[in-house]
């Protein structure tokens, strides 16, 4: 089986974190913690950055400092279908917005933003779904509302000549195991305001004083460990090599299957450019993922569904707003394997296969 996804853990990693284990620092303090720290600063170019254990931590720093520096928020606007984490942060704590769903571009693939209409105490919650960058900047341009971003699929995308994730409010990173770049779990926090920086160090250290044991506010034990931050350094330092890996895997991707008829692959927005973390191909004809998922899964490929709408998930019955665009997403888009080791002789196995199953359907329908 070609799996979705797997890990690019070079030699300075595995000796890297070895070094940590040998050093005694497996918490959150050692070395490795600040040296990652300072590295990924220096790719994003952003001076204020903590690394997490997880990208939903860093996330739900997002949303914690929203609060704490909009209080006139009232409405946070959302895709109407990305991965869960963003919905789940805003449950989190006693916001009191409303959050609106705002249905997905049917190119994109992320929410479709452009037309609606922004009132007084709205906030917008970016997503950029499969590495697809939303245009913050141009966002910003047009809408006098603060902007925050979960970027956990971004690292590696830019808008602007920004790295996507900096010219928000703040954001959130993954290093989830599947991600371009990953510490198994892991994350971080982005913004380039000094203040928001502040506070969210704050919190993410379990809002502790200067006074050992005594804290002000409701804090998070949301730390990346020495070992997860060697494990990321090694990496960073293979940052170019990873790039260029994932650019080889996407060009090959597209230059197959450019011209296949009864499929459409996702669109950039204008002065951005995709992180190319998972590459999905979207079916004129489908009968739903289980059907793909099986045809796939027969001949060894391992693939994965878009997200489902928001009204799939029980627990998020009370948000309003529509998912025509995004129920039809998840129906015909189906998503391969991306990794930067993934082989070129894989990836045309996988693109005859795509061909085949688009031929299928065609007929079928």
């Amino acid at each position: 089986m070609i799996p979705i996804y797997q890990p690019y853990l070079p030699k300075e990693s595995i000796e890297y974190a070895q070094e940590a284990l040998n050093s005694g620092w497996i918490s959150s303090r050692g070395k490795y913690v600040q040296l990652a720290t300072d590295k990924l600063s220096d790719y994003i170019a952003s001076d204020y950055v903590i690394l997490t254990n997880s990208g939903t931590a860093a996330t739900h720093m997002v949303t914690r400092c929203l609060k704490k520096f909009h209080p006139e928020v009232k409405r946070i606007l959302v895709p109407s279908a990305c991965y869960v984490a963003p919905y789940n942060v805003i449950e989190y704590d006693n916001n009191n917005w409303n959050v609106c769903a705002i249905d997905l571009n049917e190119f994109t693939w992320n929410m479709d933003i452009d037309n609606y209409s922004i009132r007084d105490g709205d906030a917008i919650f970016v997503v950029h779904n499969l590495g697809n960058i939303v245009n913050v900047p141009e966002l910003k341009r047009k809408h006098n509302c603060p902007i925050i971003e979960d970027n956990c699929e971004g690292f590696f995308g830019g808008y602007d000549k920004y790295a996507s994730g900096t010219e928000s409010l703040c954001s959130a990173l993954s290093f989830f195991g599947n991600k371009n770049v990953t510490t198994g779990e892991g994350g971080a926090f982005v913004t380039r305001d000094k203040d928001v920086y502040d506070y969210a160090n704050h919190i993410h250290n379990q809002a502790q004083t200067e006074e050992r044991y005594v804290h002000d506010d409701v804090g998070y034990n949301y730390r990346m460990t020495n070992i997860q931050a060697a494990l990321l350094l090694g990496q960073l330092e293979n940052y170019d090599y990873i790039l260029e890996n994932k650019m080889r895997v996407f060009e090959r991707y597209s230059n197959n299957l450019k011209d296949v008829e009864g499929i459409n692959l996702q669109e950039k927005e204008e002065n951005t450019e995709h992180s190319m973390w998972m590459f999905g191909v979207r079916f004129h004809n489908t009968v739903g993922y289980d059907r793909a998922k099986r045809f796939f899964d027969e001949r060894g490929i391992d693939t994965r569904p878009m997200f489902y709408s928001f009204k799939k998930h029980s627990h998020l019955k009370h948000i309003r707003g529509m998912d025509q665009v995004a129920d039809t997403i998840n129906k015909s888009v189906v998503v391969f394997p991306s990794y930067p080791t993934l082989l070129n002789r894989d990836i045309d196995f996988i693109c005859s296969a795509i061909k085949e199953f688009s031929e299928i359907l065609d007929v079928y329908n």
